[in-house]
């Protein structure tokens, strides 16, 4: 190569020169710039496993072109596969070991076989236990007739053993040898997407139309890879294609380990309906075959309402399919009072199916589909069903055209979902469960994933950010490492949802049982420093001699142990002073020269800057003043530790609380999370005694507050004065001295008054 390099390299890897993570640049400016901004200018190399030098490759993000890697002068890369398939065969290698680990697979390898300078050859992938090892083959590059019959030999196993899954890239034109001999071939393609390749298993048929889809919708069994489009043969011992699928094929030849006999070749001819995110691909099973049990345990699960509606849209010829969080409630067992359906009507038609039925029915638009909403009142609930009709349309409709309008429909509905668990739909009349994105595989694993690419799912919509954050805690999901390198590399983004729209999230998110999670998520991608920044503050870091508690992990057991001494239910005003009740160390912090760390008065401090975070939250002012009183009174307690408090100083200390005397209990017993046990019985101890002194003045106080100390006559006497300004002064002199001093006798109250009168009129 030359000094200079003049190629528009697409594809590079992460992890240094020896890394198998690919990485597409997208073609757009502004997408170059986001990637750059999540990993980082130095972060691609153009990776041994793509025929390259290894070298460190400078992302040049152009406006007036593509957007492409450049190496750095001086160039000496013998690389030749540049362009955006330059890396497919490490998507794919990446894709199955991602699928074969969500299959309950150990021990999962790949080896990438190259030739010099060149992409990968061969994928060869290893996975199962120790002696039960399996192999998967994928054939890349082109072989001739014969090097391919030598490949069958060699990958051939002994009797009684599993088969090599044996199956071909987008470029090794070596199918057609495989559907002779086996009856079908599975091929892997990569198509661009989103900004990134996004890798498709096919199931090639003997008239060379192939059955796209995707992994998530695919299984192991011991026979093989088990695309929708195969089925097990009756005698249990091969997979064949499936009968109801890809019409047109020749025949169902089950499959054998493939011998290399057959030399036919030809080109690959995609079915006019076979669109790779079309669910028409879908395969359905068969009125004869038994359903998935998990769908039938979910249809089981849903109210008799539900069916109660399909009967009227089945009456009139119209399909019903329940789709969204509907569908994951039912997996589950537990289907709430909201519902949504997907139907082939139009809305026209669906209003006067549930004219007279259903209750308040509207109608309004949700981006593509029309919506008709109504509530039903069954067995005294009260259920709000959402029903999405296609698009009426003004044009005669060709023959049978409808079910592919539906399933188009359905599949446009489940693609615009936020979550891979939420993008499934349920068959009511004939019970079958679509899942296009592996939701189903996700909801076991407990984990959350965008059916789209998660960086422009976010640009296009930010609030999808706090609605992971959210669903992260209901439901106990985990966001895919994915998601959170999108919502981390997008994190600014959230400073453009309404400070109203930002409170609402996390007034849900701290009414919640585990808001601690969703807060170091917050924290973790990098949300907070937008929202929360005294949050993530909190985590400064204390050198070896300058020990001192983690203020961060504090505040977070605080908020636990808060919510544990909850005697009503969630109380917001509680979680937002244990949140922001330390907010004023870091700005308070000192080091003594004798290595001591101090925050003094960080309450006060704590006190002004959480009445700041919360007017820019737009939250409401009586409850800005409640929290803002609670963290300026949390430490008033350890006064009492280091000198036993007068009862003029615990009636101050109380009326100083105020209404919020209950509460600040509670947040000063949260407060201790020392790990010294003697430390914190000790604590506790003073603490048990302050409340049996506030309650036992309470009650002597309340006894003596029937006989005040001096009415106003008296006073008016005493001080020879009318009713005015200063019969007021006066009186509320003598309230606050009985409160400091408690009850007193006539006398000593008029020489108190007396002494008060005196000193002002010096």
């Amino acid at each position: 190569m030359t000094e200079e390099d003049n190629r528009k390299v697409q594809t590079a890897v992460l992890g240094g020169s020896q890394g198998h993570q690919p990485v597409f640049l997208p073609f757009e400016k502004e997408d170059a710039q986001r990637l750059r901004q999540l990993r980082g200018a130095d972060a691609f190399s153009c990776g041994v496993l793509l025929g390259g030098c290894g070298q460190v490759l400078t992302l040049r993000a152009c406006g007036d072109r593509k957007s492409h890697f450049a190496h750095r002068p001086p160039v000496r890369c013998r690389r030749t596969a540049v362009g955006e398939s330059s890396a497919d065969h490490l998507y794919i290698g990446e894709a199955l070991i991602h699928w074969l680990r969500g299959q309950g697979q150990k021990n999962v390898t790949v080896a990438y076989v190259q030739q010099a300078h060149a992409r990968s050859d061969s994928i060869e992938i290893r996975f199962g236990r120790k002696g039960q090892r399996r192999f998967l083959h994928v054939q890349m590059a082109r072989r001739s007739f014969s090097q391919w019959k030598d490949d069958g030999r060699r990958l051939e196993v002994a009797p009684g053993k599993n088969p090599v899954i044996r199956t071909y890239g987008p470029d090794s034109e070596l199918s057609p040898y495989e559907v002779q001999a086996a009856g079908y071939a599975l091929r892997f393609r990569c198509e661009t997407r989103d900004g990134t390749r996004e890798v498709s298993i096919g199931t090639q048929w003997p008239d060379h139309t192939v059955q796209w889809t995707t992994l998530a919708r695919c299984r192991l069994s011991d026979l093989g890879l088990v695309t929708p489009s195969l089925e097990v043969a009756p005698d249990g011992d091969v997979l064949r294609l499936k009968r109801a699928v890809g019409a047109g094929a020749s025949a169902c030849q089950p499959h054998r380990q493939a011998t290399g006999q057959g030399e036919t070749r030809g080109r690959d001819q995609q079915s006019p309906t076979a669109d790779s995110r079309s669910l028409e691909t879908v395969a359905r099973p068969a009125h004869d075959e038994p359903a998935d049990p998990r769908a039938q345990a979910a249809r089981a699960a849903l109210p008799p309402v539900v069916d109660d509606l399909l009967h009227r849209f089945t009456t009139a010829g119209l399909s019903l399919t329940l789709v969204g969080a509907s569908v994951r409630q039912a997996l589950e067992g537990r289907v709430g009072r909201e519902l949504d359906f997907v139907t082939d009507s139009d809305v026209r038609r669906t209003r006067q199916i549930l004219q007279g039925w259903g209750d308040d029915i509207r109608f309004h638009r949700d981006d593509a589909p029309d919506v008709v909403r109504l509530r039903k009142q069954w067995d005294g609930d009260i259920y709000t069903l959402r029903i999405n009709a296609r698009p009426a349309r003004t044009r005669h409709r060709p023959s049978g055209s409808r079910r592919t309008e539906h399933e188009k429909a359905l599949e446009a509905y489940l693609r615009r979902r936020d979550f891979t668990i939420d993008a499934m739909a349920l068959g009511l009349a004939h019970v079958t469960l679509t899942d296009p994105f592996g939701g189903l595989q996700d909801l076991e694993r407990r984990v959350l994933r965008i059916p789209r690419a998660p960086t422009a799912a976010i640009v296009n919509d930010p609030p999808l950010m706090l609605r992971v954050v959210r669903c992260a805690v209901r439901l106990g999901c985990e966001p895919v490492p994915e998601l959170r390198d999108a919502m981390s590399a997008t994190a600014r983004r959230v400073t453009e949802i309404p400070a109203e729209q930002v409170r609402e999230a996390l007034t849900a998110l701290l009414l919640s049982t585990r808001p601690a999670t969703g807060l170091r998520l917050l924290v973790d991608t990098g949300l907070a420093e937008h929202v929360l920044p005294e949050l993530p503050a909190l985590r400064f870091e204390s050198a070896g001699h300058h020990r001192h508690k983690d203020i961060y992990e504090h505040t977070l057991t605080v908020l636990d142990q808060a919510i544990a001494l909850e005697t009503e239910g969630p109380d917001l005003t509680l979680r937002w002073a244990a949140l922001l009740h330390d907010i004023g160390t870091p700005r308070t912090r000192r080091t003594g020269r004798n290595g001591q760390v101090t925050f003094h008065h960080h309450e006060v401090v704590g006190a002004k800057m959480a009445r700041k975070r919360l007017r820019a939250l737009a939250c409401p002012e009586q409850l800005i003043a409640d929290v803002v009183r609670l963290v300026e009174l949390h430490l008033r307690f350890h006064g009492y530790l280091d000198e036993k408090w007068t009862d003029p100083a615990v009636r101050r200390y109380v009326r100083d609380a105020g209404p919020q005397l209950d509460r600040l209990h509670m947040l000063i017993r949260a407060d201790c999370t020392t790990r010294d046990r003697r430390k914190a019985h000790a604590l506790a101890r003073a603490y048990d005694s302050l409340e049996e002194r506030i309650e036992r003045l309470a009650v002597e106080d309340a006894r003596e507050a029937a006989r005040p100390d001096l009415n106003g006559h008296q006073i008016m006497e005493i001080l020879g004065i009318r009713p005015g300004a200063e019969l007021g002064r006066a009186y509320e002199y003598m309230r606050n001295l009985h409160i400091e001093k408690g009850p007193m006798d006539f006398e000593t109250a008029r020489d108190a008054l007396l002494e008060w009168r005196a000193r002002r009129d010096c």
